[in-house]
């Protein structure tokens, strides 16, 4: 940016009564834009350009949180920071090599179809969709084909403390995943930060001729605990569930569903002390609990509440030691090979020219 361009904008926010800082980096120019907020503070939302594991990335964020998101790995949210308490919530990985050995337990993939298909198919009103199987000692599909393909950035901009970003995949880019998924579908992605809270919304467009099932998710990492000097002991998750899916040897649902025996706990909040899971879960609908997630490490001081709409009627619970994953989902596991109505299994279907918009939302809070 020239001296003289700088100049005439500093005059602009003057007349306007704002402020901006323009930063010149090698290859990377920067825009904050401010506007005030009540009390009359000033709160600040920003995007950039950066690099990040090797793959080109835009950094944004606000005075509470910072985020990472890399479009070409799967639109992957790798990196979300409480700013004033230099903590890292996601899982984020150190180097290009350690995201590759596993880049599902990084960030936050986006699962399309999530979990598994048994055999990696299934046939949907005499279409059948066939799925490459990458779980190959059980002989399934798993996590679906959007979370490592790459995205198109199709919207950034600041508006205040109002920080969006939005991008796209196209199905009509890849041309061989008609084999996996004959019909045409476009799903955008749009990330809204404002405060505290980062929206996360999908989008899924049926662009096609022919009606499909969709069923979508997150495999989000957080890292737990929160704070590096935090004991596990000293945390708790809670979930808003009470059925539980038996699953077989394979990892797929038997269609068996029974109230979970530990329901209670878990809703008011679980340790993972010495505890391992890797279940399926039925979002309670008849219990008055937000469809939330939350996350509490008190030496920390830091607290993660992962809300989700009304769609998603199922979580999945995985952990190992040093993270959590709470997953959330709008189809169970397998769903729609599944000898169970669409009522419990959660299979629905977009015709042509149809759209849903799944809502989700990250809040970040001291506590």
């Amino acid at each position: 940016m020239g001296l003289e361009l700088y100049e005439k904008m500093r005059e602009i926010d003057k007349l306007l009564g704002l402020r901006s800082i323009c930063c010149k980096k090698s290859l990377v120019e920067v825009r904050w834009k401010c506007g005030k907020a009540k009390g009359g503070e000033y709160v600040t939302g920003y995007i950039e350009d950066t690099t990040f594991i090797k793959e080109q990335a835009l950094k944004f964020g606000n005075e509470h949180v910072e985020g990472i998101l890399v479009p070409a790995l799967g639109s992957n949210l790798l990196s979300l920071k409480l700013k004033h308490k230099d903590i890292q919530v996601l899982r984020t990985p150190d180097c290009s090599e350690d995201y590759k050995k596993l880049p599902i337990l990084y960030g936050m993939p986006i699962l399309f179809p999530p979990n598994r298909i048994e055999d990696g198919q299934f046939t949907y009103k005499h279409t059948t969709y066939r799925f490459p199987i990458n779980e190959r000692e059980k002989s399934n599909h798993i996590h679906g084909f959007l979370h490592d393909k790459p995205w198109s950035v199709i919207k950034r901009e600041v508006i205040g403390n109002q920080v969006v970003i939005k991008t796209e995949f196209s199905s009509r880019d890849f041309p061989y995943l008609k084999k996996s998924f004959p019909q045409d579908i476009v799903v955008n992605m749009s990330l809204i930060l404002i405060d505290d809270g980062l929206e996360v919304q999908l989008e899924i467009l049926n662009n096609g001729l022919e009606p499909f099932p969709f069923g979508a998710g997150y495999h989000t990492v957080f890292n737990f605990p929160f704070g590096a000097d935090s004991k596990i002991e000293n945390c708790q998750i809670a979930l808003p569930v009470n059925k539980h899916w038996e699953l077989n040897e394979r990892s797929l649902p038997t269609g068996e569903i029974g109230e979970s025996a530990n329901k209670k706990e878990i809703q008011n909040g679980l340790c993972l002390e010495g505890r391992l899971f890797d279940d399926i879960f039925s979002y309670d609908e008849e219990s008055n609990l937000n469809n939330e997630c939350i996350l509490t490490d008190q030496e920390a001081g830091v607290q993660v509440i992962y809300h989700v709409d009304h769609h998603y009627k199922f979580w999945v619970l995985f952990n190992q030691d040093g993270f959590v994953c709470p997953e959330p989902y709008t189809w169970v596991t397998n769903a729609p090979n599944l000898d169970l109505s669409a009522e419990f299994t959660g299979v629905k279907e977009l015709g042509t020219g149809e759209k849903v918009l799944l809502k989700t939302k990250l809040v970040l809070k001291e506590i």
